[in-house]
């Protein structure tokens, strides 16, 4: 998804730091697409199911909370989150991370992965997820219900929004969306693994980032998610960078490059990491 301000994206980017710093390390591979919101036509049948996971949720991950600005505590280091994408129970705690407006690092645990797995196991005794890390405060924790109560305690306003309080219709709903994705974002692909996590800028309820958070899932590939739904003050941060917002988008520091473009993200995945 993109918009963009009526002006070319050279003149939209800014001179923030953050922004040369981008500009200066990154060699940007592919840009955003022209149109404000367009699917490829060969790319169709991939929108239709993996939006079927947004639908079922009534959008929930597509806007962040509206009472962001009264959370006074931010956390000042990422949360470490050991999921895998075609799981309900993450499904749930990444919705609660996007609508809290909380950079992640994500630890993929597919079926098979020889990684991450292991670490989740040895560090929570199960092999159970999603399993959350919160190194801001030394709390780690297993049950997604947990987890997101702990997340509204910790970083919002202590009331969880009614639809992650509806017991089997919260699971359910999660859930059936991924029966239209066959299995995508569950099970280890052959990979080697990158030194550094890979930058991603997205929110749960694309479904373009969907489909390229499949790869980084089956690929095993660690991740840091910056969330940035409907209403973050974090977009801005992207449009400074290249003058457009557009996710999903990936900064790789181990190989130095940027790239908009769902299609385009996916392949630079699979040859780079894939074995």
């Amino acid at each position: 998804m993109m918009t963009r301000a009526k002006d070319s994206p050279e003149a939209n980017r800014a001179d923030t730091p953050a922004a040369k710093a981008t500009r200066d390390r990154y060699t940007l591979k592919q840009m955003a697409g022209s149109s404000r919101y367009q699917v490829a036509a060969g790319e169709r049948l991939n929108f239709a199911t993996s939006s079927a996971q947004a639908f079922l949720r009534a959008g929930s991950g597509a806007f962040v909370s509206d009472k962001l600005s009264t959370f006074g505590k931010r956390p000042q280091k990422p949360l470490e989150l050991y999921e895998f994408e075609a799981c309900p129970f993450c499904r749930k705690v990444r919705e609660a991370i996007t609508i809290l407006d909380l950079d992640t690092v994500f630890y993929p645990c597919p079926s098979g992965g020889p990684t991450h797995r292991a670490k989740a196991l040895k560090l929570s005794g199960k092999n159970q997820f999603p399993f959350l890390v919160d190194p801001n405060t030394g709390k780690q924790m297993l049950e997604s219900d947990a987890i997101i109560s702990y997340l509204w305690n910790e970083y919002g306003d202590g009331q969880v929004p009614v639809q992650f309080k509806l017991g089997p219709i919260t699971t359910l709903s999660a859930g059936l969306g991924m029966l239209a994705r066959v299995g995508k974002g569950a099970s280890y692909r052959r990979s080697k693994l990158p030194k550094k996590p890979i930058e991603i800028w997205a929110y749960e309820a694309s479904p373009f980032c969907k489909q390229a958070r499949e790869v980084l899932t089956e690929l095993e590939l660690p991740h840091l998610y910056h969330t940035v739904a409907r209403n973050s003050p974090k977009r801005q941060a992207l449009i400074d960078k290249w003058g457009v917002f557009q996710v999903p988008y990936i900064e790789d520091p181990n190989t130095n490059i940027a790239m908009f473009e769902t299609p385009d993200i996916i392949k630079y995945l699979n040859d780079t990491y894939a074995v």
